[in-house]
């Protein structure tokens, strides 16, 4: 299986016609006449209409309505039964495409003439001029014009249909004159269509400008970028006003992430990336510094404990840390858990008391039921006759 060309689907796009098909078809004339063979007639014009009649027919364009008659039998001595001569039925010309409907003009009685504000025949000038007309089926070379004059025929010719139509893309142009490295279709300054042009031009210079004009309307309603207008068309006489919608949009823009940042939907470091030129970004610097400096001051967990501790001090009736101390209650400790009584011949906990510390019960018992609190008499008789008449120490 043979491996498919790799600008295949270009060539498809445009239309570009094979080697065979290329050099197939009619050939036709220019129709600008040779001036060796206008200058050997043998129909010769009246004195006064010679020069004119000879400058038409080497231009291949009617000045004006003058001379008619010495113009048509000039132009049936020079005409040949075999010559064919290409014009344009239809021309439309968009932003994107050029539109073409061709014919072929046969079999002429006289040398058919493009009209003064023309530069190619219309079906008009090949009628007059008594051809046989049909649509034009066979190949168009693309002529490539640089500003300096510089001709280059770098594509394959277009093919036109049966119907004689032909449409040119001019995406599909450039791509595929960058893909041979012929530059790009704004580098040239006009495109000729067909030999010497017979199908006419492209004026690229102005189709730019027409482009550019649309892309200013469109980006005045709304649908296009103004910075891309003002960097595709920096010579463009609106430039300024699409470069004042660019600054507007921007401007726009970051009030629309600013309220974001106050809403807490955008980070504060990333609007500072997105937008290095901003009239709010001292705003958003100190709005970010104003959160940072509280928890710079804020000591920590450990220091902050401490800290209140030495300064404050514990509370009355408290412990250091703010918390109520518990008081003791009677037949309870100081954390609300009861006390175990001392039963008779024993302890709490089932082992046997000493003498002593029956006593030390007893006593304890007497301060909490008549406020006094414990002797400090040793044991004896003193011990006694305080808990006798309640004499406290």
């Amino acid at each position: 299986m043979a491996v498919l060309p790799r600008f295949l689907p270009l060539a498809l796009v445009l239309g570009l016609a094979g080697p065979a098909s290329a050099h197939a078809g009619p050939s036709l004339r220019p129709v600008q006449a040779e001036l060796s063979a206008v200058t050997t007639l043998e129909a010769e014009p009246t004195a006064a209409c010679r020069q004119q009649v000879l400058d038409e027919l080497v231009e291949g364009r009617r000045r004006d309505d003058a001379c008619g008659e010495d113009r048509e039998l000039a132009g049936r001595a020079l005409v040949r039964r075999r010559d064919a001569f290409g014009y344009v039925e239809r021309r439309v010309v968009e932003l994107a495409t050029l539109q073409l409907v061709l014919g072929e003009a046969s079999r002429c009685r006289s040398w058919p003439l493009r009209s003064p504000s023309r530069d190619v025949l219309r079906r008009t000038d090949v009628s007059a001029a008594g051809c046989r007309l049909r649509r034009y089926q066979g190949p168009i070379a693309l002529t490539f014009v640089d500003r300096r004059g510089r001709r280059t025929t770098p594509l394959a010719p277009l093919t036109t249909d049966r119907d004689g139509r032909l449409v040119i893309r001019f995406a599909s142009l450039d791509q595929a004159l960058r893909a041979l490295d012929q530059g790009e279709l704004a580098d040239y300054a006009r495109i000729e269509l067909g030999d010497e042009a017979w199908a006419g031009h492209v004026d690229l210079e102005q189709l730019l400008r027409f482009r550019a004009d649309w892309h200013l309307t469109w980006v005045r309603r709304g649908r296009g970028a103004p910075g891309l207008f003002a960097l595709g068309h920096p010579e463009h006489p609106e430039v300024d006003e699409a470069n004042a919608m660019a600054a507007d949009a921007l401007l726009s823009r970051q009030e629309d992430d600013l309220q974001r940042v106050e809403r807490g939907e955008l980070r504060a470091l990333d609007y500072l990336d997105r937008h290095p030129w901003s009239p709010y970004r001292r705003k958003v610097e100190a709005w970010l510094g104003a959160r940072a400096r509280p928890q710079a001051q804020r000591p920590s967990a450990g220091s902050e404990g401490d800290a209140e501790g030495d300064a404050t001090g514990a509370p009355e009736g408290g412990t250091a840390d703010g918390a109520t101390e518990p008081e003791a209650t009677e037949g309870g400790t100081a954390d609300g858990a009861t006390e175990p009584e001392a039963t008779e011949g024993g302890t709490s906990d089932g082992a046997t008391p000493e003498a002593g510390s029956v006593e030390r019960g007893r006593e304890r018992e007497l301060g909490a039921r008549g406020g006094l609190g414990p002797s400090t008499e040793p044991p004896g008789g003193g011990r006694r006759g305080g808990a006798k008449g309640g004499i406290g120490p």
